[in-house]
């Protein structure tokens, strides 16, 4: 064999050799894929609050959370108040999205209740405030989430999803956060004053309590809810009695809070915050009433001493918040 054939068949070895060596051009799906992978890695997610930059969408983002808190209140006491906690609150609703795009990650809504017993042993009132988390999953960006709330946000169709925030919530309220030790009854000579009071003295109770409950929302933002938690949130007041003298034995005033932010895979994480405010009157409940009903001139309730007393209950929540 001549040495120009031996060299012909080397050189063509060596490119088919290098050809089937070469590697392979990628696929579209494994680079998008890739990317999405890269991306995923690489992204941050915050509380839509901190990526909403116009005032028009921070103005409709505290609109929304607003009436969202509002319509809860209108509805719970003909559905949900109606099971184990009849005074569940609306503390907080967020969403978290990414940084940089502001694509929805997840949205988290969260309340609380509280259970109070009156010990009859001795007047005392125990109360337990169990929380609940209510997470959906909406799709798309922010700017789809306050279109499609829009006007009537709790039972506006959720974007990418087939129902509203009102749908998620039946599931929600079966199970607290946390399992919570619920007060037992007790024998003795206290009852709970709501079960003596009605016509005009149940009404006046419930006008006061009612009166305590937005003096405390009003005073809230720049005393209490600049600690730990900005929104404290007043539950239930509730005080024993002696069944034979009427006179108040102890009242209890539970609140509940909490604080929310976007996990680092885009889970909202929550914080939650409870109290329990306890101070003791020496009055009747019809005299209580009296003393702070919401419509008398002067201090507001909250701000107004108790009967034989130099002692406000905002005096005693200072203590206690």
């Amino acid at each position: 064999m001549s040495t120009s054939r031996i060299h012909h068949g080397l050189v063509s070895l060596s490119l088919t050799f290098f050809i089937a060596c070469a590697p392979s051009e990628p696929m579209a799906d494994d680079i998008e894929e890739a990317e999405d992978e890269a991306s995923a890695a690489s992204t941050s997610y915050v509380e839509i609050g901190d990526y909403l930059t116009s005032d028009a969408d921070i103005e409709s983002w505290i609109t929304l959370r607003r009436t969202l808190a509002s319509a809860f209140d209108d509805i719970c006491g003909d559905t949900f108040c109606e099971g184990d906690y009849s005074n569940l609150a609306s503390l907080d609703f967020t969403c978290s999205v990414t940084q940089k795009k502001g694509k929805l990650k997840e949205c988290a809504w969260t309340f609380a209740a509280s259970d109070d017993q009156v010990s009859r042993a001795d007047g005392t009132v125990a109360s337990a405030v169990p929380f609940f988390v209510c997470r959906v999953r909406p799709k798309g960006k922010a700017a789809d989430l306050l279109a499609a709330l829009g006007s009537d946000p709790l039972h506006a169709t959720l974007p990418g999803l087939d129902g509203s925030l009102y749908d998620a919530l039946g599931d929600c309220f079966e199970e607290p956060r946390e399992p919570v030790a619920r007060p037992g009854p007790t024998e003795g000579a206290f009852t709970d004053v709501l079960e003596r009071l009605e016509g005009p003295d149940i009404d006046a109770w419930y006008a006061m309590t009612r009166a305590l409950r937005e003096d405390f929302d009003q005073v809230c933002g720049d005393t209490f809810c600049e600690g730990d938690f900005a929104n404290w949130a007043a539950l239930r007041l509730r005080c024993s009695e002696d069944v034979e003298t009427l006179k108040l034995g102890s009242c209890a005033w539970s609140f509940a809070a909490s604080d929310s932010w976007a996990k680092k895979k885009g889970a909202i994480g929550v914080t939650t915050g409870e109290a329990t405010c306890t101070f003791t009157v020496d009055a009747t409940a019809t005299e209580l009433a009296a003393a702070l009903a919401p419509d008398l001139a002067g201090e507001p309730p909250l701000m107004r001493p108790l009967p034989g007393s130099t002692m406000t209950i905002y005096d005693a929540l200072i203590d206690c918040l």
